[in-house]
């Protein structure tokens, strides 16, 4: 998995998030606890896609830079981890000292306090790279596409930037988009049985709403939260 992208539009921010797995591991529905709202792995009980009530969210991505080879066993799940890190007042200093020894490589996309980070960590290094809120950013699972796959990607991205004006209902039709190429389209289905199997989007602004549909049933209407965003005032 997945495909993400953020935008920041006049007075909303946006995090959409389709995940690129085998139908075995569908959500079905939000997860919620203590403050944390999240659509749950089926097979591992771990998330690609974490909110807190006050509007911190991580999204994870399969791998980090490229394509990795897999050791038969890891130490702990990587959606585990996002659930660990999205409960801490500041997660970029918990990723700073988390241990990473042994876990499986991967990219997190992390906003908090109005500030975008990525994170990679490749099976050795942990790579922080601080982004412009203001910009759009597209980002593709290292484990499934390559990197003439995430040119063709990005370029679709760019496409869409230039031609539509944007909204978070444009946004959300941009990740449902299908084209011929059910390898490396927007929208997956390959032969191995990998396919888009979801869609999530995070929308921030006076209020907060998660939502998530799962793509395996497409015909059915895609769950919804809200609350009233009251974020947090300090980073200490």
């Amino acid at each position: 998995m997945c495909t993400v992208t953020y935008f920041r539009l006049k007075n909303k921010t946006v995090l959409t998030s389709n995940r690129d797995e085998k139908p075995y591991r569908s959500a079905q529905e939000i997860h919620c606890e203590k403050g944390i709202f999240y659509p749950q792995d089926a097979a591992k009980n771990g998330t690609w896609f974490a909110v807190s009530k006050s509007g911190n969210a991580i999204v994870l991505l399969n791998g980090a830079f490229k394509n990795h080879q897999r050791k038969a066993d890891y130490r702990k799940s990587r959606g585990i981890i996002v659930l660990d890190l999205i409960v801490k007042e500041n997660i970029l200093k918990s990723l700073e000292l988390i241990d990473l020894e042994n876990i499986e490589p991967f990219t997190l996309v992390i906003f908090q306090k109005n500030e975008l980070t990525e994170f990679r960590w490749d099976g050795t290094e942990k790579h922080f790279k601080n982004l412009d809120i203001n910009q759009a950013y597209i980002w593709s699972s290292a484990t499934l596409y390559d990197e003439e796959a995430q040119e063709k990607r990005n370029a679709i991205f760019k496409e869409f930037l230039e031609n539509e004006k944007t909204s978070e209902e444009k946004i959300w039709d941009f990740h449902h988009q299908k084209t011929d190429d059910l390898e490396n389209g927007i929208t997956i289905k390959r032969q191995n049985t990998i396919q888009t199997i979801s869609t999530t989007q995070l929308v921030i602004s006076d209020t907060i709403t998660l939502k998530h549909q799962n793509r395996l049933h497409p015909n059915s209407n895609s769950e919804k939260l809200s609350w009233q965003n009251e974020p947090e005032t300090s980073l200490s």
